[in-house]
């Protein structure tokens, strides 16, 4: 299954880019795709690679920038299948259900005949499954790992995950299917927050306390801890156009700890802006960055200028802080 992690690996990657207007209205969710993905979701995001292709600066900074041919497995798949990940995805849909288990959703345009017959021809140790009258691709390992992951291939469509994941949205593809995540009121709630125009979004919850503060000490690194620690949920937005903008909202435990966060943060801004005094380029994509508070929430912005990311692309020899 290496090369399907691989081609979803691409799409994503060719996504994430760093970096807010504010535009006018909010997004129309993709219901038809959402609904693919269980109740029990507790975080989405969302890469419009199609949208990103359509962003010039986008193309200058980082498609421009792909190597001609991908390395090994993928590159002959590309070859034998005519599937290029850059050209060919339109947009990938990635959740996470129960803490455990991941979906992803990859709408994309390829010759389905063409990638079947080279999965069965190359991945000797891929083992093929029919439900619900859909063929499923795993290792064959369900029994030892029960996040066993599958894929599978539906008309326009790359469904890939855990192979339960990936059952119940082959269940969820008919009318009559189970709930799905448009019954998680939460959710969609925050769905709907998300502006309209941005190529990557996320939404969900953020349960990490246990993992980033297990023994408090009061030393600085605790304090981040702590703060990562008392978020609740978070929103990630990010638009390409001849800039590059972003907006990041996260809602803690407490006002007092939002309000700690955004000091932190602000004062950290301080700090950078002073040693790059130096450097307008560096000093003009600081001057981008905005952290507000308001009761639990805490939102950071950033403007950052395409012809600033361009020439940021060409400097050498930055603070050492950036590197």
């Amino acid at each position: 299954m290496k090369w399907i992690l691989g081609v979803t690996a691409v799409a994503v990657i060719v996504g994430v880019v760093a970096t807010l207007t504010v535009p006018a209205q909010t997004i129309t969710p993709d219901e038809a795709t959402l609904k693919l993905f269980p109740p029990e979701t507790t975080g989405i995001a969302v890469v419009d690679v199609g949208g990103l292709r359509g962003a010039p600066l986008f193309n200058e900074l980082i498609m421009q920038k792909l190597p001609a041919q991908f390395p090994g497995e993928l590159n002959e798949f590309i070859q034998a299948t005519g599937f290029e990940v850059q050209r060919d995805v339109d947009k990938v849909t990635v959740g996470h259900i129960n803490q455990r288990e991941m979906l992803a959703i990859i709408q994309a345009r390829y010759d389905h005949f063409k990638v079947e017959q080279f999965v069965q021809d190359k991945a000797h140790n891929v083992v093929t499954e029919t439900y619900a009258g859909r063929v499923i691709y795993h290792s064959g390992n369900v029994q030892a790992d029960a996040n066993e992951g599958g894929a599978t291939f539906i008309d326009g469509l790359i469904i890939a995950g855990s192979l339960s994941a990936v059952k119940g949205a082959i269940d969820r593809m008919v009318p009559s299917g189970p709930p799905s995540i448009v019954q998680n009121t939460e959710l969609m709630n925050e769905i709907r927050t998300i502006e309209s125009g941005n190529q990557i979004w996320g939404v969900g919850k953020l349960d990490i306390g246990p993992v980033v503060n297990p023994t408090p000490t009061g030393s600085p690194a605790d304090k981040f801890k702590e703060m990562a620690g008392s978020l609740k949920t978070g929103t990630y937005q990010m638009r390409i156009d001849q800039d590059v903008h972003v907006k990041a909202t996260g809602s803690f435990g407490s006002a007092d700890m939002a309000k700690a966060s955004g000091d932190t943060l602000r004062g950290l801004l301080a700090i950078a802006k002073l040693q790059v005094a130096q450097e307008p380029t560096l000093t003009q994509l600081l001057d981008g960055v905005g952290v507000e508070n308001s009761a639990e929430r805490m939102t950071v912005t950033v403007n950052a200028s395409g012809d600033a990311l361009k020439q940021l692309q060409q400097m050498k020899g930055l603070p050492g802080f950036i590197h």
